[in-house]
C-alpha cells in the first residue's frame, strides 16, 4: 500500500470512529430550562421547591412563591423584582435599575428568593440591610405588574410570601414618530371603551385612585410596549415622551395574544379625542 493511500485511510477513521462510539448522553432539562423562552406557564400539579439554608445572623432571606389566582399551582416564567421603592406606575413593568436589589423569573415550582447580607450596598455605597420595607414585584409578558410588601430588612430573618395572580393574553405595539424613528419612551394608553374617565399621557401617573391604573405604560428604548388585556373593545391613545404627536383609536381585541407587535405610526400633527 503506498503512503497517500494510508494516510488517506487512517484519516478517514478519525471522521468514522466518533460516530460509531456509542450513545450520546442527554440531560433531563432542570425546570428552569424547562421554562425559558416558552413563556409562563402554570405547572400541572404542585411542585415541591428546593429547601433553602435559614438565614445567619447577618443575613436576611427573601422568598417569593408566585401561584395561579384560580388553582394556587405555581407559576413558571414570571419575572420577579425585589425592589428598595415602589416603582413609579410607569415603571411598573420594567422599574428603574437603582431600584432594583434582584431579579429572575420563577423556575416552575414558582419560587424565587435571594439572600442579602449586612455588607451588601448598592451602587452608590448605602446598605441595604436597612430595617426598612422592600417589595416584590411580578410583571413580564403575560402579566399584569402586581406589587406587594416582601417584608423589612432586618439581619436573622426570612421574609416569606405568597403572590397570586394570572396569566392574562398579551397585545403588544411597536411605535414610530412621525419621521419613521421608533418612539422610545412613547406614553401609550389601552383602556376600556367605556364612559368612566380614564387619565392619559403624563397626567396617568399623577393620583391612586383615577381609573387609568394599570392602564398606561411607557414604551422600551425599541418602542416596544405590552398589555395584558382580555377580549374587549378599547381606546388607544399614544403619544411620544413629551406628549406630543397624539394618536387615538378605537380597538378590538380578539383575546388571542399577538405573535408580532403591531405597528403605531404617530401622527405629524396631533389627532383630535374622537371620545
Amino acid at each position: 500500500m503506498s503512503p497517500r493511500n494510508l494516510i488517506f485511510l487512517l484519516a478517514c477513521s478519525l471522521i468514522v470512529l466518533p460516530a460509531c462510539s456509542g450513545k450520546t448522553k442527554t440531560t433531563k432539562p432542570t425546570l428552569s430550562e424547562t421554562v425559558s423562552g416558552a413563556g409562563p406557564a402554570i405547572a400541572d400539579k404542585v411542585i415541591p421547591p428546593p429547601a433553602l439554608q435559614p438565614p445567619t445572623a447577618n443575613e436576611v432571606l427573601y422568598v417569593a412563591h408566585v401561584v395561579d389566582n384560580a388553582t394556587g399551582r405555581p407559576i413558571g416564567g414570571a419575572f420577579c423584582y425585589l425592589v428598595r421603592n415602589i416603582p413609579d406606575p410607569l415603571f411598573l413593568r420594567n422599574p428603574k435599575r437603582s431600584d432594583v436589589i434582584f431579579s429572575n423569573r420563577t423556575p416552575l415550582h414558582g419560587q424565587n428568593y435571594t439572600k442579602l447580607n449586612g455588607d451588601t450596598a448598592d451602587k452608590d455605597g448605602v446598605k441595604i440591610m436597612d430595617g426598612k420595607m422592600k417589595w416584590w414585584l411580578v410583571s413580564g409578558r403575560g402579566f399584569t405588574p402586581k406589587i406587594v410588601e416582601a417584608g423589612p430588612a432586618n439581619a436573622g430573618t426570612t421574609q416569606e410570601v405568597t403572590i397570586r395572580t394570572s396569566i392574562s393574553p398579551v397585545v403588544e405595539f411597536r411605535v414610530f414618530t412621525p419621521s419613521g424613528d421608533l418612539a422610545n419612551n412613547a406614553i401609550c394608553t389601552m383602556a376600556p371603551d367605556t364612559s368612566e374617565p380614564v387619565l392619559e399621557g403624563k397626567m396617568a401617573n399623577r393620583g391612586s385612585s383615577s381609573g387609568n391604573v394599570g392602564m398606561t405604560e411607557r414604551a422600551d428604548d425599541a418602542g416596544e410596549v405590552m398589555f395584558n388585556r382580555s377580549k374587549g373593545r378599547y381606546r388607544l391613545s399614544f403619544n411620544d415622551e413629551k406628549g406630543r404627536y397624539r394618536y387615538y383609536q378605537i380597538f378590538e381585541f380578539d383575546g388571542v395574544s399577538t405573535t408580532k407587535p403591531i405597528k403605531i405610526n404617530l401622527p405629524a400633527t396631533s389627532m383630535n379625542k374622537p371620545w
